[in-house]
């Protein structure tokens, strides 16, 4: 593998901080290009409140093991390769000039870019289609624009703020007509990735407490199937093939023959308050959550459900647990097995 490819080559140092002003920083922003322009161009992690740069540090570790972030403090590094075609830049701390310049929304700030080259998608037609064309406007982002765009949408969802993808076109906006997501905490994905597939009646049995009402939706074979509960989750099963991407926290542990199956645990966008039974809810410990939240949306409760049955699953398999957007999912059962 050649020094300069994106793999291969990590810069020293960690994120510089480029503060906005009145007038544009004469300072030389990240990778020589307009400080405006990058966060124009590229995904945008988007926070509220006190800096929090340390805990943007540890979770890009936790992301990616190998990746160098945050080593010193310097302030003469201008960002990191932090996955590979993927240069992680910031943080950028946000004014209602700078914000303007940018392109980007009001009341943030700061704001930290995943730059990464653009490439789309059109959304193809089906029984969805409406709902992720009005989040996708200009097209699904793929390669290393869809693996930027995951790491932001993770970021924002653990620390409260906001992901935001920029236009196909590269044109500037102004800050009102921008969106910026906000990651709900209940639309997530639990990927279990594990040896041989178990045997879809061994698993609706191994799941049968925490997950009550499970049953084969269909199969393709022995380890490519779907278990459901009508209009409120299923679990699909597939064997992880040549050439899937492989999330960069598994690829320190990964082999030659690992991992071969993935169990992907996600909340149906059909289920509602009528469809989770309150038995469902006792978690055994798994996680601690407020009871007014769990009280209040139905929708939380079926992501707390599916979390705990993802881990239970992890645990009896000897399997790694991630979200959908591939952090290391930790919880408290976990933590205090440690």
């Amino acid at each position: 593998m050649s020094s300069d490819t994106p793999e291969a080559r990590w810069d020293s140092g960690v994120m510089t901080t480029w503060p906005w002003f009145r007038h544009r920083s004469a300072a030389s922003p990240p990778s020589g290009g307009d400080t405006a322009a990058i966060l124009r161009s590229s995904p945008v992690l988007l926070l509220a409140g006190p800096p929090a740069d340390v805990m943007v540090n540890r979770l890009l570790r936790t992301w990616n093991p190998r990746a160098e972030v945050g080593r010193d403090a310097d302030g003469t590094a201008d960002g990191c390769n932090i996955a590979q075609g993927v240069r992680w830049v910031g943080p950028f701390r946000l004014g209602a000039v700078g914000a303007a310049e940018a392109g980007l929304p009001l009341g943030w700030s700061t704001a930290y870019a995943a730059q990464a080259e653009r490439r789309r998608m059109r959304v193809p037609d089906g029984l969805a289609a409406g709902e992720v064309r009005e989040r996708y406007p200009d097209g699904i982002p793929v390669g290393a624009e869809a693996v930027a765009w995951s790491l932001v949408t993770g970021l924002a969802r653990r620390l409260d703020g906001a992901a935001r993808l920029p236009a196909g076109d590269r044109r500037q906006r102004k800050a009102a007509s921008v969106v910026a997501q906000r990651p709900e905490l209940w639309r997530n994905t639990y990927c279990v990735y594990g040896n041989q597939a178990l045997p879809w009646s061994v698993l609706c049995s191994l799941l049968a407490l925490s997950l009550p009402g499970l049953d084969l939706n269909g199969a393709l074979d022995d380890d490519d199937y779907c278990l459901d509960r009508t209009d409120t989750f299923e679990v699909r099963v597939e064997p992880f093939r040549d050439g899937d991407f492989l999330p960069y926290a598994l690829r320190p542990r990964a082999t030659e023959g690992w991992p071969r199956t993935v169990y992907r645990f996600r909340r149906l966008s059909q289920a509602t308050k009528t469809s989770v039974p309150r038995a469902d809810l006792r978690l055994r410990g798994s996680m601690q959550v407020r009871g007014d939240m769990l009280r209040g949306d139905t929708r939380l409760r079926v992501d707390v459900q599916l979390r705990a049955a993802a881990f239970e699953l992890a645990d009896v398999v000897g399997g790694a647990l991630l979200d959908g957007e591939g952090f290391p999912v930790i919880t408290e059962l976990a933590r205090q097995r440690r």
